[in-house]
């Protein structure tokens, strides 16, 4: 992961020229004018005037006693994404650090040699951008007109937003952003946003507490995490619920835990303490709280003893921060942005992640559409061009095992007013052949997608997955859409994900060594005729020198359905399929099936007799494809 200058303009080397000098900084790149707060032309009546922070007030600070969620308030700007983003940042403060650097280096001390020049760094596409600005603030009758702490005198969130404003083009757009942006843009993370109703489904009070244990270990783990209540159309953003809670608005999440109840207060002499499901949370706002159940000074909190009631720092004050019972929060919330740190002190307690990354493009290699060489073929809806798609293989070695991805699309234009805008862009997962080491030209066993969003990233969490090899497609929506991707892969096992570059083997000039066909063969299941109900068999197929074997499974009734590619000379294919058992010692081969495939461009499925020594121990069943089109599979 890299760093880079943003305009290509180095602090100290600015700094410097401004000592020497004897002048403050002026951002060229982002001035004090209408043209860095606007997409467009300004009102001339708006009466914004730009101040340094020592125009404001008289002892300008960074930070004042260190950064607190209760910092950050929003100003008169539609940016909570952002505010609750940074308000979430003050629990992390390795990733604060690394976002305002040499934060003791920027204060206004004598030593410092103010110059009036701040830096500030941001996440994109795997490298840290610093970005220079000047501390000229819009402000309206002597006040800070945008984000603001608590403190008049602490500017860090104001400075930090008008980094972010030059990074996206002016303050303006600012305005509706991605939660799952922000939060990507400040820790270098991986964003996942869950969709509240969508995951509870199944159980919509959450009885089991599974999301909620999912959000406390990730919260546990220093994961940022946002969140919001949607709104249906433009007329319910930022209306007040009766609850106290806002619509279209962000909330960030600074605690989630179980609160012990005082079972003191319980009438029962045996009564045992109970928990409650709790989470904290900051609206940017500095107001409006949740009034309902477990509010400020309501009555639930007679339940708590006045010992976990210090610990909690309870206060009766509209200061925006505010617990709330989880089940009550489930009912009202609709996301959550949830950005994992991997690999990070904390994340897992110690469980390292294997991480991988791979840069690569969505583009037609000046090639027509759906040819070998199109990479950009848009989605499972447009099945002809599908597979045109770059393509990352993976191997499973365990059942019931999980991975991560994270796709992201490479900004154009970055730092200008009117970017270009981005494609909508998704990930599928299949299973493949065991040994398939080419790329797939016809979609099979679809096993996962994610949702396709006109957003930077998408995440995709592949859960409960089968041992065997696997290719990942990531996509844009429709075919001939171009772009650059970053693809970020996670797991707690090395799964070897390598990206797929040939289509088929190499041609050869020697006719007696050219590939002619392929074939598929599936080995489905067998049915045997043997005392030990609990035997342990696996199947190994040999072809022409080369030994492939399904996993080892028991019992006399077993399924494998596994699949193995072929790629060969002959017009003929002879194939042995041996039924082998596992023992601690030494395998034994218990019977064979011998099979000649006639390439007939073809499916059948067919049933064998597993023979030994001329007897039949049970049978065997498999699906053959055979075919004279290397890549028609």
């Amino acid at each position: 992961m890299g760093r880079r200058y943003f305009h290509a303009q180095n602090y100290r080397r600015l700094k410097a020229e401004c000592l020497r000098k004897k002048q403050l900084f002026v951002d060229v790149h982002f001035p004090p004018t209408n043209d860095s707060l606007f997409l467009g032309s300004a009102n001339p009546e708006i009466n914004i005037i730009w101040k340094r922070p020592g125009e404001i007030v008289d002892n300008p600070q960074l930070f004042v006693e260190g950064a607190t969620a209760n910092d950050v308030t929003q100003g008169t700007l539609g940016n909570c994404w952002f505010v609750s983003a940074c308000s979430a940042l003050t629990h992390n403060q390795a990733l604060l650090k690394k976002v305002i650097p040499d934060s003791n280096g920027q204060e206004w001390t004598e030593n410092n040699k103010y110059c009036g020049i701040f830096r500030f760094c941001f996440w994109r596409f795997d490298n840290w951008i610093e970005v220079v600005i000047d501390d000229l603030l819009p402000t309206r009758d002597g006040k800070l007109l945008f984000a603001r702490s608590k403190s008049s005198n602490e500017f860090w969130s104001a400075l930090l937003e008008k980094a972010f404003a030059k990074l996206y083009g002016c303050y303006e757009n600012l305005v509706g952003g991605q939660l799952a942006d922000a939060l990507q843009d400040i820790t270098g993370g991986v964003a996942e946003t869950i969709n509240v109703r969508k995951q509870l489904m199944n159980d919509p009070t959450d009885s089991s507490g599974k999301l909620f244990q999912t959000i406390k270990q990730a919260f546990d783990q220093q994961a940022l995490i946002v969140a919001a209540i949607a709104a249906k159309n433009k007329e319910e953003i930022e209306e007040t619920l009766e609850c106290g809670l806002v619509k279209g608005h962000a909330y960030a999440v600074t605690a989630v835990r179980f609160i012990e109840l005082d079972a003191k207060s319980h009438s029962s002499f045996f009564a045992t303490a109970e928990r409650q499901m709790m989470i904290r949370l900051q609206n940017p706002w500095g107001e409006k709280e949740w009034n309902g159940p477990w509010s400020d000074g309501s009555k639930e909190w007679t339940q708590v003893t006045d010992a976990l009631i210090k610990e909690l720092d309870i206060t009766v004050e509209e200061d925006g921060e505010f617990w709330m019972p989880w089940n009550e929060f489930i009912r009202y919330f609709t996301d959550l942005s949830v950005c994992q740190l991997f690999n990070s002190p904390l994340f897992s307690f110690g469980s390292k992640f294997y991480e991988w990354k791979f840069f690569g493009e969505w583009k037609s290699n000046g090639a027509k559409q759906g040819s070998l060489n199109d990479r950009a073929g848009g989605c499972i809806n447009f099945m002809a061009t599908f597979c045109c798609n770059p393509q990352y293989r993976f191997d499973i070695d365990i059942d019931d095992s999980e991975v991560r991805f994270a796709l992201t699309q490479k900004v154009k234009d970055e730092g200008s007013k009117n970017c270009e805008p981005l494609v909508t862009i998704g990930m599928h997962v299949m299973k493949v052949e065991d040994n398939r080491i080419y790329r797939i030209h016809q979609a099979i066993n679809p096993e996962v997608t994610s949702d396709y969003n006109y957003g930077r990233s998408v995440y995709l969490h592949c859960q409960h997955l089968r041992q065997g090899r696997y290719i990942l497609l990531p996509t844009t929506f429709a075919p001939r859409e171009f772009a650059s991707f970053l693809l970020r892969i996670y797991s707690k096992r090395n799964i070897a994900p390598r990206e797929l570059m040939q289509d088929a083997p190499s041609r050869t000039l020697c006719p007696w060594k050219k590939i002619n066909s392929l074939v598929r063969i599936t080995v489905n299941g067998a049915k045997l005729n043997v005392k030990n109900e609990a035997i342990r068999t696996y199947i190994v197929i040999n072809c022409d020198k080369e030994v492939v074997r399904t996993r080892t499974v028991e019992g006399v009734e077993v399924s494998w359905n596994q699949c193995f590619i072929f790629y060969r000379r002959d017009m003929n294919q002879k194939f042995l399929l041996e039924l082998v058992e596992g023992r601690t010692m030494r395998d034994r081969t218990l019977g064979a099936v011998h099979i000649v495939e006639n390439i007939d461009n073809d499916t059948k499925s067919l049933e064998y007799d597993i023979v030994t020594d001329n007897e039949p121990i049970g049978t065997l069943t498999i699906t053959i494809q055979s075919y004279d089109d290397l890549m028609y599979l």
